[in-house]
Parts: structure tokens; C-alpha cells; sequence
């Protein structure tokens, strides 16, 4: 049936969405069977889909002992804001060079209601999508899937987000690309320098 989406791949969603909420504390064992009871499954289907997380990096598997969640290091956590950052500056780059730059997409989303880390994610799929390469713009959400828990309490040690996120709106919605590439570049600096204290405030998370 067109549309139908298989189990396999209906565990390896909720999964995802659960792993990169921070659902599972950092180094907890993921127990197959134990997932596959609460969904309702067999465990292959599981097995298979905790497989996918390792191979995208928000799982490790150690042999003979199963998966785990990652225990993310400060300096693991800078890297990633870093990383992120990063491939951000080379889309805002290759499109304030390009002798015909392509018109800034609109943000999809912008709804009162949805919370700033969706509006973030948002924001810099938007961004992303001016370099026209999809593999850069597949890296970048494999970074952001990594990041998305600790954006999830980057509140609770960096104030004016908002206000933060809406000058980078702004300037990619005018295609000022200098001031979006001095923004970008602001905003992952922030973090990197802050990453103990958005580390501390995701490890104390229940």
C-alpha cells in the first residue's frame, strides 16, 4: 500500500525521536527486547533500527554488551557546535558568492506555538537548503540530530534565544548574508564557550 511505512522503519522513528530527546540517560543500556515488549514487536525490527542509530552516531554498540546511549564529553559537545557551525558558514559562503545568489527560502515554520529549538532546527534547514547540496545539508541534520537534546536545555545557561533567533531570521529572510554569517558565527561561538554549563544543565535532566 503506497504510503504505508514498515515496521522497521516505524521503530527506527520512534527510536530516533526518543534517543535525540534524551530520553535514554547518557551511557544507559538500551535493552532490545525490553523496547520490542513496550512497542509491541518483535525485537528484530528494533534491533535493526538501534543498528541505523549507530551508524548515524546517536548510539553506540559494543560487542557482546549491546547498545548505549552516548556519554558525550564537553570537548565532544564544543566539536559539535563547531562542526554545525561550520557547515553553516560554508552555505552562507558559497551563496554570498555566487554571481546569481539564489532567493532565501522561507522559514517553514513560524508558528506562534512551536518551540524555539524547532524554530532553530528550521531556521538553519533554511539556511543550509542556499547551498544546494544535499549531502552538505544531510550532514548538517545528522549534526543537529546530536545536538537536539542539548538544545533542548540550552535555555537553562543562555538567555535571549529568542531575540537571538530572530536577528538571524531577519537577515536570511533579507539575504543580508554578511550580517547572517557574523550571526551564525556569533551564535555557535556562544555555545562553544558555554558547552560545560549546557552539558551540566542536560546531565542533570531527569
Amino acid at each position: 500500500m503506497a504510503g504505508r511505512i514498515s515496521i522497521t522503519e516505524s521503530a527506527y522513528r520512534r527510536l530516533r525521536e526518543r534517543v535525540s530527546s534524551g530520553a535514554f540517560a547518557p551511557g544507559a543500556r538500551i535493552d532490545v527486547n525490553e523496547i520490542a515488549a513496550g512497542d509491541g514487536v518483535s525485537p528484530t525490527p528494533v534491533r535493526n533500527a538501534l543498528n541505523r542509530l549507530v551508524g548515524a552516531g546517536l548510539l553506540v554498540s559494543q560487542s557482546n554488551e549491546g547498545f548505549f546511549a552516548p556519554h558525550y564529553s564537553e570537548q565532544d559537545l564544543r566539536e559539535l557546535y563547531d562542526a554545525h557551525g561550520a557547515l553553516l558558514g560554508l552555505a552562507i559562503a558559497r551563496v554570498a558568492g555566487a554571481r546569481s545568489p539564489p532567493k532565501p527560502l522561507a522559514i517553514e515554520t513560524s508558528d506562534k506555538d512551536v518551540s524555539i529549538e524547532q524554530r532553530t532546527a528550521a531556521a538553519f534547514n533554511a539556511i543550509m537548503a542556499l547551498s544546494s547540496n544535499d549531502r552538505l545539508c544531510a550532514a548538517l541534520s545528522d549534526i543537529a540530530l546530536r545536538l537536539r537534546v542539548f538544545r533542548l536545555h540550552e535555555g537553562e545557561a543562555i538567555a535571549n534565544r529568542k531575540a537571538e533567533l530572530r536577528r538571524m531570521e531577519n537577515a536570511h529572510m533579507v539575504a543580508d548574508f554578511p550580517e547572517l554569517a557574523r550571526l551564525a558565527g556569533a551564535y555557535h561561538r556562544r555555545r562553544i564557550r558555554l558547552a560545560a554549563k549546557i552539558l551540566a544543565a542536560a546531565h542533570a535532566s531527569p
